[in-house]
């Protein structure tokens, strides 16, 4: 079973979180299906729903903060350690055997549809649902067939919105995530030596990440010419004097991405490599020091593509410079000329500066940070140089 540790986060608080600060209508019950919106809102996460995309929950929450659980009947042996049975709906059917007192399993099961009417006959009388667009549309269409009073809005932004703005566990979540990343990339670096595959360097980054109790996830790791091309999967390629490596990697903490990139050097460096390098450090740097409330996500990226292109790398172009970061690994505000977004204290957003030079190398920079009042934070520590392999 994987959840949300709530030693330090009362759940209630989220449902109060996206009914005041997210312009969810007063009078209007919410209803969610993405996996990033159920673990928000309840701590829930089971393995299929979280890794297998199967057993697919989904949680209504009234205007007074009450909350329902709508899930698979298989799911309720996990799900009832931490809810009490009155507050799930289930569907399906499943057989326990033994002390089945806490789950009351029922015979016939009922279908998704009739869950959630279910879920809804315990809640107010509201004739508003506004949902996240990932409620699946069968379910959906059947909901309102058998409750014509009743009219259904998709409006997945509010449901961002309520997340925008990380307390203090989420915080820490992507901060020890960020801590595995770095732990992986060192550990990388100190085993780097000529003839050791990309493979091979892989497998060391994931086993830190499993150490440090995250699940790896991104894993672009290329030498030279190879860590040229994005999101490439790893080969045999034998690490050689004079390689760089790129890394862009990723894991979930909790449930809580980590997206980091760095840039190595094995042995001596072709001088214009390390000045571009210099370069998109730079244009890193000037988008990190001009995160701060009131600024719109589109200025960072101005910052960051100008100052690259005054700072060594005079064709740099991209069609973006970063993104929010939580619970999905790309979350609002995007980083791009087109973002309008403003960006308020407590939100979490990764800047980066990659280059794709094809035929020679792949440099990258990336790091996560969060806004405060004084400016931009990194939630990691590891510097932004061209770091040393071997």
């Amino acid at each position: 079973m994987v959840y949300l540790n709530f030693s330090r986060v009362e759940p209630l608080c989220r449902t109060r979180r996206l009914r005041l600060g997210a312009a969810l209508p007063v009078d209007a019950i919410a209803i969610v299906g993405s996996t990033a919106n159920v673990r928000w809102l309840t701590g829930l996460a089971g393995v299929p729903h979280t890794y297998y995309n199967r057993g697919v929950l989904q949680v209504l929450v009234a205007p007074d903060s009450t909350c329902r659980v709508v899930a698979p009947a298989s799911e309720l042996g996990w799900i009832c350690e931490l809810y009490e049975r009155a507050d799930v709906h289930p569907h399906g059917r499943f057989t326990y055997r033994g002390d089945t007192s806490r789950v009351s399993p029922e015979p016939g099961g009922r279908s998704p549809v009739e869950a959630i009417l279910d879920a809804l006959a315990t809640l107010p009388d509201v004739r508003t649902l506004v949902h996240d667009g990932q409620v699946p549309d069968d379910v959906l269409r059947g909901v309102l067939e058998a409750r014509p009073d009743v009219t259904a809005t998709a409006d997945p932004d509010v449901f961002f919105r309520a997340r925008a703005v990380k307390d203090e566990y989420e915080l820490d979540c992507l901060r020890r995530a960020n801590l595995a990343c770095e732990a992986a990339i060192l550990a990388a670096l100190a085993d780097a030596r000529e003839g050791v595959t990309e493979r091979e360097l892989l497998r060391v980054v994931r086993g830190v990440m499993v150490e440090y109790d995250a699940h790896p996830l991104l894993s672009a790791l290329g030498f030279s010419e190879r860590g040229a091309l994005v999101d490439m999967p790893v080969s045999d390629r034998e690490l050689r004097k004079g390689d760089l490596i790129r890394f862009d990697i990723g894991c979930t903490l909790e449930g809580y991405h980590a997206d980091m990139s760095r840039t190595a050097a094995f042995g001596t460096v072709d001088p214009e490599l390390s000045e571009i390098h210099d370069g998109l450090v730079a244009a890193e740097q000037a988008a990190i020091d001009q995160v701060r409330p009131g600024v719109r996500a589109g200025e960072l990226f101005a910052t960051a593509v100008e100052t690259a292109r005054a700072s060594g790398v005079p064709d740099y172009d991209r069609t973006h410079c970063g993104h929010g970061i939580g619970l999905e690994i790309y979350e609002p505000p995007g980083v791009t000329s087109a973002s309008t977004e403003v960006l308020v204290s407590g939100m979490t957003l990764c800047i980066e500066t990659p280059y794709y030079l094809l035929g020679r190398a792949g440099l990258q920079i990336e790091d996560a940070v969060v806004v405060t009042d004084e400016g931009a934070v990194r939630l990691g520590g590891l510097p932004q140089t061209l770091l040393t392999a071997g």
